[in-house]
């Protein structure tokens, strides 16, 4: 367990900034539908229909990106925003993997091997002493956790 520990302590920091950014790349779909064919191999469209879904799905995971980032210098972010991306990212998962007899899902295959990459950290995460959220539950008589950031353990 103290590998575990060890490399989510070591690795937490960028892991968050490059995931965060990786998931930032849906923005341009928010900005510009039309770039959402280009952006995924050609293989999936899009209709008039599902224009304002899909725009608001690349504005919703671009905060999600933004959150990580921002988690990544503010530790006591983290918790919540690991629940929240693993789950986001666990279900576009399962969408992609459930739909892998249709045509067009060779286009999310570079979003699910991102997205399964980090819902594999999250994991990870979850099972450190990191990922813990009595971590940062204060007792009576026990420093907050604030107190102590910047500070090694």
């Amino acid at each position: 367990m103290s590998a575990v520990n060890a490399f989510v302590a070591a690795t937490i920091k960028w892991c968050l900034i490059v995931f965060g950014v990786l998931t930032c790349g849906t923005l341009p779909f928010a900005i510009d539908i039309r770039l959402f064919t280009p952006m995924l191999g050609g293989l999936v469209d899009y209709t008039p229909a599902s224009v304002p879904a899909l725009r608001h799905w690349g504005i919703m995971v671009f905060g999600i990106g933004v959150l990580m980032v921002v988690a990544a210098f503010r530790p006591w972010l983290r918790f919540e925003t690991m629940v929240f991306s693993a789950v986001e990212k666990a279900f576009m998962v399962y969408l992609v993997l459930s739909s892998l007899g249709q045509p067009w899902a060779r286009g999310y295959l570079v979003p699910l091997v991102i997205d399964a990459t980090i819902v594999a950290y999250s994991v990870i995460y979850f099972i450190s002493r990191e990922g813990r959220p009595q971590r940062w539950i204060v007792s009576k008589g026990t420093a907050h956790p604030l107190s102590k950031l910047g500070q090694t353990e």
